[in-house]
This record gives structure tokens, C-alpha cells and sequence, in this order.
């Protein structure tokens, strides 16, 4: 499937490169989506239902109710555990099991506590792109198979009433973990427990495959909400996110592979989708790319960026679609982030379709400066985008900010019929090479089809 997959999409950068036309670009595009949402291996339960209904005392606790059912399920073969109507209060963490679908009915409510020391003991997880045990997100699955969150139900992780202002002081924490990994510590070693301040994210599955996450409603997270980590087979369909604290992004697949997101609504207080695949030392270490990623028909109203890869990509990110998106106002909508902190690389990556409000920085943006560096000497890797079909109303700052390194220019870049109707500036290019514009129009003036780079070094603060 995979070398497959390249071949469609080389067919996709000849189209946009202007090279041989044997294919057009909506063909070959359409192909090679509906290859990868094809090949995406889906769930499937057995007719079997485990019931779950309030307990009479809504105070009491129904975390041990709803995880007996879990498990239950699961033991005896799997099927649907439905929760039914009513309020579920949780003073901890519900851990997902193989075969089984945890559907939430439509006034379904599961509220977690919201206190940290309910999501000990630690569990394996990976925190902006670092392996470490540390506080178990709100529902966690580890190496489980075929496992789903469904239904029209609400998932309220409470992460302002503690979690949240941890972001205010957990640099002491980072930095030991930032420590160990560019060590390669073992991971058995970094243990952040009771006492350390690291937050969580609210929905992880860890290791598995065939997962389905789809209907759901989710509030209020402690971190990153969605975040598939080294899964496969994953489908994030028809959800909504309410999430407005510091470190909110939507859905964050990390080393993931075979993804397809569509007709979710993220409102959340960081970027709406991040696509990552590790940090730095521990994420080069590992190796495990991101690849096979469909976004498509959503909407993003996100107070930070709209659509971005990185900035923890040190493992690779590729074969990457974005298709038919909406994006508010936001700092930065089409975003490719990274520094010379995390080598990797990102290519093969296909948007059209964006439908664009305002942005505070630029439309699009190619950063490989990413705030944060701390010294490596290992620049990523850029090539092979193909943009395509961006209607933008205004951009504060940039149209196109194109930021590359001498090591590793910004390569094989086609942008066509991409137009900003108010920008301070229409384009910024800098360590770039064979980018080409088509219909491209900034402030109602055509972009030339390649620019020149800039004769002087331009930082954009907007991050």
C-alpha cells in the first residue's frame, strides 16, 4: 500500500509541478486519498451490549462502575459498553480495553475531577514529543486493538479547575525531561509523578490499532484533547471540541499512521490539528513518522494556529492531505513548524480548499526557526507541497512567510490559485528553492511565479 501511495502522490507533484500531464491534479489527488481512507482497517464489534446507567447518587464516584463494564466486555469478547443518559462523576482515569466501544448516548455526561492526584499511578505516555510515565490522561488505551469512543455524548475533563495552571510552572519539570531525552535516558527512569507538574492529555490511545473516536463532545482539556500516539488505523470522525486553556490543540496524531479526520469542529485554544512525531534527541531515537494523514471537511476556530505539522516532528511527517477546511481568525492558518533542534522532515503534503478568515501572522507559513531552540545542529528537512485553491480574507503581517536554512532550503514548493485579499506584506522568502506560484493574487496584485529571496533576514514573532 505505502509504495503505492508515493506513486499517486508523485503523480500529485508532477501535476503541480507542470511537468507530464499524464494525470490531472484533482485525479491524482482524488486517488491517492481515497487510497489511504480505503486502506484504513475499520472497527468492528461483536453484537454483544453492556449497559451502564447513573447511580442514584450522582456525587458518588461511577469511575469503578464504568471500568468494570470496560473490562467486562472486553474479557468476555468485546461489543458496546452504552452509557446511558444521566451524569457520571469520575475521580480518575477510564483505561479502554480491546473490543469495545464506549458509546456515550446523546445526554450522556462524564466528568472527571479535574485533581490530579486521581490520574496516578503514571502511565507510558509521550509529552511534547518525549517518552516519560507520567500522569494518565483522562481515557487512556494502551496496545489495545480495535477500541471506540462513540456516540452524541459529552466528555468533560474539568483541566482549568488544576491542570491548566500548571502550564504557568512547569518549566522546571520540561527542562528535566528535555534533559533526559536528548540523553536518552531510559524511559523506565523518567518517572513524573506525585509532585511534578506536567499535564496530561485528555483522550490517548497509546500503541493500538483500528481506533474510531467519532459523535463525541469533548470540554475543557487538560492539554493537547485528541492524541493518538505510535496507534494505527485511526478515524476522528464528527467531533466536536470546547477546549480554551493554554496547550488546547484538537487532534495531535504523533507517529501515528493511516489517519483520517473529517467533519469535526475544533474550538479550542491552540493549533485545531497538529500532526507531530516526536522531539529532538528521543524523537530522531525512536524514528517513528507520521504518514497516510486525511484531513478533510472540517471546521477551525482555534485562538492559535489553524493547520500545522510540527513543531515536534523529529521522527518525519509525510504523505499528508487537507482537504475542504474553514479556518477563523487565527495566529498562523497553514503552518510547517520546526527548528534546528529537530532534524526529521516533512514532504509530500497536498492542501486545497482552505477557506480562510484572518490570520495575525501569515496565511501560510514555512518556519524552520521555531522559538525554543536550544543549540542542536540538526535542521529539517522540507520538500514536495503542493497548495492549492486558499481564499483568504485578511493577514496582519505575511501573505507567505517562507523562513528556510542554508543546509536544507525550503524545496519543490507549488502554490496555485492561492488569494489574500489584505496583507501587510505579500510574500517573505528566504533558503528556498524551485517555489513557484500560479493565479496567485496578495492586496489584488499578482505574486510573481518565483519570487526572489529576501536580501535581508525577517523574523515573525507570531507564533
Amino acid at each position: 500500500m505505502y509504495f503505492r501511495i508515493l506513486f499517486l502522490l508523485a503523480g500529485v507533484m508532477t501535476a503541480c509541478s507542470g511537468g507530464l500531464h499524464t494525470v490531472t491534479l484533482a485525479d491524482a489527488k482524488s486517488d491517492a486519498v481515497d487510497l489511504i481512507v480505503r486502506n484504513i482497517a475499520l472497527t468492528s464489534f461483536p453484537d454483544r451490549e453492556v449497559k451502564v446507567a447513573p447511580l442514584k447518587d450522582s456525587l458518588q464516584c461511577a469511575r469503578q462502575l464504568l471500568q468494570q463494564a470496560i473490562d467486562s466486555c472486553s474479557l468476555s469478547g468485546g461489543g458496546k459498553v452504552i452509557v446511558e443518559d444521566g451524569y457520571y462523576r469520575l475521580n480518575g482515569p477510564l483505561h479502554l480495553k480491546s473490543d469495545v466501544n464506549l458509546c456515550l448516548q446523546k445526554n450522556a455526561y462524564l466528568q472527571f475531577s479535574g485533581n490530579p492526584s486521581d490520574f496516578l499511578p503514571v502511565v507510558l505516555t509521550r509529552w511534547e514529543g518525549t517518552e516519560l510515565y507520567g500522569h494518565s490522561p483522562m481515557i487512556y488505551a494502551y496496545h489495545a486493538n480495535n477500541i471506540a469512543i462513540t456516540g452524541q455524548g459529552i466528555i468533560d475533563a474539568q483541566g482549568g479547575l488544576v491542570f491548566a495552571g500548571w502550564g504557568r510552572r512547569e518549566t522546571p519539570d520540561c527542562d528535566r525531561l528535555r534533559e533526559m531525552g536528548d540523553k536518552l535516558v531510559p524511559v523506565q527512569e523518567r518517572i513524573f509523578g506525585e509532585g511534578t507538574i506536567l499535564r496530561p492529555s485528555c483522550i490517548q490511545p497509546y500503541g493500538c490499532s483500528c481506533v474510531l473516536i467519532e459523535g463525541v463532545t469533548v470540554k475543557d482539556s487538560p492539554f493537547w484533547t485528541i492524541h493518538p500516539v505510535y496507534c494505527d488505523n485511526v478515524i476522528v470522525r464528527g467531533v466536536t471540541i470546547n477546549s480554551h486553556f493554554p496547550n488546547n490543540d484538537g487532534c495531535d496524531p504523533e507517529s501515528t499512521t493511516n489517519v483520517l479526520i473529517e467533519d469535526c469542529i475544533f474550538e479550542t485554544g491552540d493549533d485545531a490539528v497538529a500532526i507531530k512525531a516526536g522531539r529532538d534527541t528521543d524523537g530522531r531515537w525512536i524514528g517513528r513518522a507520521s504518514k497516510n494523514i486525511v484531513i478533510r471537511n472540517c471546521v477551525f476556530h482555534s485562538e492559535c494556529n489553524g493547520l500545522c505539522i510540527g513543531s515536534e516532528m523529529s521522527g518525519g511527517v509525510e504523505n499528508v492531505y487537507m482537504d475542504n477546511i474553514t479556518i477563523g481568525t487565527v495566529k498562523n492558518a497553514l503552518y510547517f513548524k520546526s527548528n534546528k533542534d529537530r532534524g526529521g522532515y516533512i514532504r509530500n503534503v497536498v492542501v486545497d480548499s482552505i477557506r480562510i478568515e484572518r490570520a495575525k501572522g501569515a496565511i501560510l507559513r514555512f518556519e524552520t526557526n521555531y522559538f525554543g531552540f536550544r543549540g542542536g545542529n540538526h535542521q529539517a528537512k522540507y520538500e514536495h507541497f503542493c497548495i492549492s485553491n486558499v481564499d483568504a480574507g485578511i493577514a496582519d503581517r505575511y501573505a507567505i512567510f517562507m523562513d528556510g536554512n542554508k543546509e536544507k532550503k525550503i524545496d519543490d514548493i507549488l502554490i496555485r490559485n492561492f488569494t489574500v485579499q489584505r496583507a501587510g506584506h505579500p510574500y517573505y522568502l528566504m533558503n528556498t528553492d524551485k517555489v513557484i506560484f500560479e493565479n496567485s493574487f496578495v492586496n489584488g496584485e499578482s505574486v510573481p511565479r518565483t519570487p526572489e529571496q529576501s536580501a535581508e533576514k525577517v523574523t515573525l514573532d507570531v507564533y
